[in-house]
């Protein structure tokens, strides 16, 4: 709930309730090491990755492997 609340030393005022849920977000995240679909190499070995939209997922490729 917002309140907006007029003072004489400032103009107006928004104090926001801050409310915290207990209910699990709707989106969910992971992390993975970006490395090459084919060869296994990452950034850590020397090579630039670059993600490729596929139609059901995103794949990573090493700069020689890209198509």
């Amino acid at each position: 709930m917002n309140q907006i609340i007029a003072s004489p030393k400032f103009r107006s005022a928004l104090i926001q309730d801050i409310l915290f849920s207990r209910k699990r977000p709707l989106m969910a995240s992971s992390t993975n090491f970006a490395k090459c679909a084919v060869c296994d190499k990452g950034i850590e070995d020397g090579f630039s990755v670059t993600a490729k939209s596929l139609p059901k997922r995103t794949a990573f490729f090493c700069d020689v492997h890209y198509y």
